[in-house]
């Protein structure tokens, strides 16, 4: 193996000593992708990252462990002739290069990678122009009293290419002494990620965690063990989910809780 990947190394680099030394530096910091190259010859992206210096050539270095999903493909990928590492952009600043990868993970969707995280740029995260232009003009809505509840903060978990079950089944559970705060008076759960309203839903009553099925994500036994909850729900009215969502409601900061009141009078 050893030798394949010396040989793809020369092919996709052909410089050595000061070149490829010039030719590093002057790449500054950039983003690359890992590419399968497909019976039609096209490149189907399957690992995004970013680096300075040899950095790209970092995975191919390090293939030994098998359990590792990515190490697998790129190791068949080698042996089949169809890998490829493109630059996507380069000459940037650090912070640049993050959220350029950040960008293109969200875009690309971090399921249909091998990325085990996404990127790390806070101001290129997908979102809709909608949610894009609240956030800029930093426009808030108050929540109605009559429509009080609790905004449960989905921002470590979220991802832009959830779907509608995704973003229940993260809302929902699991949540440690939820049935016991504010949580258990709160009629409405505002799904809240980056402070924009994703969904909203009755909460019907809590339920010991892993009371119910999942189908988008896979429960933690260890953390079900610790006394969490669960809510038991539906989506909200269509008349009070077009007044909310994608909108920026007024809350009080979460000093680290998921939990925040919102539409209460104190």
């Amino acid at each position: 193996m050893q030798g394949e990947i010396d040989k793809l190394k020369k092919r996709l680099l052909p410089l050595s000593g000061n070149e490829r030394t010039k030719f590093f530096r002057d790449l500054k910091s950039y983003v690359y992708v890992y590419c399968e190259i497909d019976d039609d010859n096209r490149r189907i992206p399957i690992y995004i990252g970013k680096g300075k210096s040899d950095r790209c050539f970092s995975h191919l270095n390090n293939l030994d462990d098998l359990s590792i999903s990515k190490n697998r493909r790129i190791q068949n990928l080698i042996q089949e002739n169809r890998l490829s590492i493109d630059i996507l952009a380069y000459q940037l600043d650090t912070q640049t290069a993050l959220s350029i990868e950040s960008a293109c993970i969200d875009l690309m969707g971090i399921d249909n990678l091998t990325n085990l995280v996404r990127g790390q740029g806070d101001n290129c995260k997908r979102v809709p122009l909608n949610e894009l232009t609240n956030l800029l003009m930093e426009k808030t809505i108050k929540v109605d009293p009559e429509h009080s509840g609790i905004a449960i903060l989905i921002n470590r978990d979220y991802r832009p290419t959830f779907g509608d079950l995704e973003i229940f089944e993260w809302t929902r559970g699991i949540w440690s002494k939820a049935s016991k705060t504010i949580a258990g008076e709160s009629k409405y759960a505002y799904a809240t990620y980056k402070g924009v309203v994703k969904d909203i839903y009755e909460i019907h009553s809590w339920v010991p965690a892993g009371t119910q099925e999942y189908f988008t994500r896979t429960l933690d036994e260890k953390r079900l063990a610790t006394n969490r909850w669960e809510f038991v729900g539906r989506k909200a009215p269509e008349e009070l989910r077009e007044l909310y969502i994608g909108k920026i409601i007024e809350k009080k900061r979460s000093f680290g809780s998921s939990f925040i009141r919102v539409g209460y009078e104190s």
